[in-house]
């Protein structure tokens, strides 16, 4: 190898490895420079990408770069810059990847100026089908920009840098909780901490849409920080009025804060684009949300089943203990007043003191919901339905007594009639007092089965057993969309026969989620040891990295099958087409990932152990 002294940088004329040539630079990144190169072995160029991280740094960015090189040689796809190989030569570690001969999307159009409609679309649709063939083997990018975006002379976008965010210590969250990515580009939920799935990378794109329309991005604090996060999205045709209503809808959709509002998979977005009009159907609906904590409550019980919502009878009253003291009672008020800010004051006053219970849930959900109120600071007790009449407040008795002692003495003065009337006025204020305790002050909303009753048990049960987090709202998002299929298919019929393979569809995302949870946490314990683990064996970061794919492929297909069902719910009120993919498929691809993904987490578990 011939190389100057500098470190970080090779000279034109440089050679590694007998083969490569250096010749000019084409740019850098965090911790890599890139080079136009000479193969002279295929007499071709090549891009060469040399990694020249900090000292300190050197050895987990050489180990990182080799195991995303291995994840995404694999890759073949015409809209993909296909990467060779990871080499070393003495100091130097480099990869070898495909030279495409034209600009990056950001110089394009600095040069040029904005993208019309029909090249965006173009664009877009390349990029989506590049992002989707990667997610569909659990390979997320992390940093879909302008500058990864290479333009083909011929026009075709070729998508460049996979696991670069990783490799060049950008910002945005991997599993560790490092930061990887482009901040201007990072979606939302990355930048709050969670790990991002193919939805972060479709907001990207959908960034990256709104800059190729407009020459830029929208209006941020600072031009240090990202655009603030928009709950409708962002619209490119208020800086570009040329732009189509329905592009500046897909746009929006794409770029939506909540991940749960954007459409669900890079597949649905090419879609989108593909098809004017067709972004409504491939969305999942937002459905309701649990009245206490704000999670999903995809089966329409006004409680989650985390927080105690369950589809059982709701024969338990939870009240709020009544307090002795006036301040501790106007305490409790306020306290309430923050947990349930949507309620009535004269309500709120009333269960504050213990008069009217707060909610009335089943049984079996009672300990869930105690044990939220109380980590909220408020104390509570439970009484049965049934048994209603002895939470009644001793005001109610007093003013019966009251009632049927005053009309006694009256009667027996000078009004006989009282004698039988006023048991009859004390019995109405003990009922009217009843009924009060049994009326909760959050009342359930008036629902229909969403899925069939023993798919619903098996949900509740699934769901209350997760913990927040991924799994939890992508099984939420799949039973809320499939309990809207079964909803369409009662009125419209099923002449089809949808109905068995879209039970077998939730029953295996039930189990995708559990394991989906299990694999999060043991990637979690995984990665706060992961210093003294990859001390201890250096292999054990082979495993972890095969857990990463393996959990990404897994959401990816949960994602999957919440599009598919979406356009699905679509085509049967319209009566038109067949699904694609087929139920059956995905619930068993969900299943195969499931298996894989138990396997991955045991050998996590194992590790851990050992």
């Amino acid at each position: 190898m011939t190389a100057p002294a500098n470190p970080g940088y090779l000279a034109p004329g440089a050679l590694l490895r007998g083969r490569y040539e250096i010749g000019r630079e084409l740019g850098r990144g965090g911790y890599s420079v890139v080079y136009l190169a000479r193969d002279r072995e295929l007499d071709t160029d090549v891009a060469l990408k040399l990694l020249v991280p900090p000292p300190a740094a050197a050895r987990v960015a050489r180990e990182r770069m080799r195991r995303e090189v291995q994840a995404v040689r694999g890759l073949s796809h015409a809209n993909i810059v296909a990467v060779y190989d990871f080499l070393e030569d003495g100091p130097w570690s480099f990869i070898v990847m495909e030279y495409v001969r034209g600009p990056d999307l950001q110089v394009r159009v600095g040069e040029r100026g904005p993208l019309d409609d029909e090249a965006a679309v173009r664009l877009g649709r390349d990029i989506a089908a590049a992002l989707s063939a990667a997610h569909r083997r659990g390979i997320l990018h992390r940093d879909v920009k302008p500058q990864n975006i290479l333009l083909d002379p011929d026009g075709r976008a070729r998508l460049t840098d996979f696991g670069s965010a990783k490799l060049d210590g950008q910002l945005g969250v991997t599993g560790s909780g490092a930061l990887a990515g482009t901040l201007a580009y990072t979606a939302p939920e990355v930048l709050a901490g969670r790990r991002g799935d193919a939805r972060a990378d479709v907001y990207a794109l959908g960034l990256t849409l709104y800059y190729a329309l407009t020459g830029d991005l929208p209006e941020r604090t600072s031009p240090h920080l990202p655009p603030t996060p928009a709950p409708d999205g962002f619209r490119p045709r208020r800086g570009a009025p040329a732009v189509p209503p329905w592009l500046d809808d897909v746009v929006a959709h794409a770029t939506s804060a909540a991940a749960e509002d954007r459409f669900p998979t890079a597949a649905s977005l090419d879609e989108a684009l593909s098809r004017p009009g067709a972004a409504a159907g491939l969305l999942v609906d937002g459905g309701g949300a649990c009245v206490l904590c704000g999670g999903p409550d995809p089966l329409a019980l006004g409680l989650c089943p985390a927080c105690g919502g369950s589809t059982d009878a709701a024969d338990t009253l939870v009240f709020l203990r009544r307090e002795a003291r006036a301040s501790e009672r106007r305490a409790a008020a306020l306290k309430l007043a923050v947990v349930l800010p949507a309620m009535d004051q004269a309500g709120v006053q009333a269960a504050a003191v213990g008069e009217r219970p707060v909610f009335r849930v089943p049984r079996a959900g009672a300990p869930r919901l105690v044990q939220e109120l109380e980590r909220r600071e408020l104390a509570v007790r439970t009484v049965p339905a049934s048994r209603a009449w002895s939470a009644l407040p001793a005001k109610a008795w007093i003013t019966a007594g009251a009632a049927v002692t005053a009309g006694t003495v009256a009667g027996l003065a000078a009004m006989p009639f009282l004698l039988w009337t006023s048991p009859m006025i004390g019995s109405l204020v003990l009922i009217g007092a009843r009924q009060h305790a049994r009326t909760p002050l959050v009342t359930p909303p008036a629902r229909e089965a969403v899925l069939p009753p023993a798919l619903e048990r098996l949900a509740v049960e699934t769901l209350v057993t997760l913990p927040a987090g991924t799994a939890r709202s992508l099984l939420a998002d799949i039973v809320r969309t499939c309990g809207a299929l079964f909803a369409t298919l009662a009125r419209h019929g099923d002449p089809r026969g949808i109905a068995g393979p879209l039970e077998e569809l939730v029953t295996a995302a039930c189990r995708a989620a559990r394991d989906l949870a299990d694999l999060d946490e043991n990637l979690g314990r995984f990665e706060r040891q992961r210093e003294r683990l990859a001390a201890a064996s250096p292999e054990r970061l082979d495993a972890l990295t095969r857990s990463e794919r393996t959990r990404d492929a897994l959401v990816q297909r949960l994602l999957e099958a919440m599009t598919a069902v979406a356009r699905l719910r679509t085509q049967q009120a319209e009566l038109s087409q067949e699904s694609d993919p087929a139920l059956g498929e995905l619930a068993g691809e969900l299943r195969r990932e499931a298996e894989a993904q138990a396997a991955a987490s045991r050998e996590l578990e194992a590790l851990l152990g050992s």
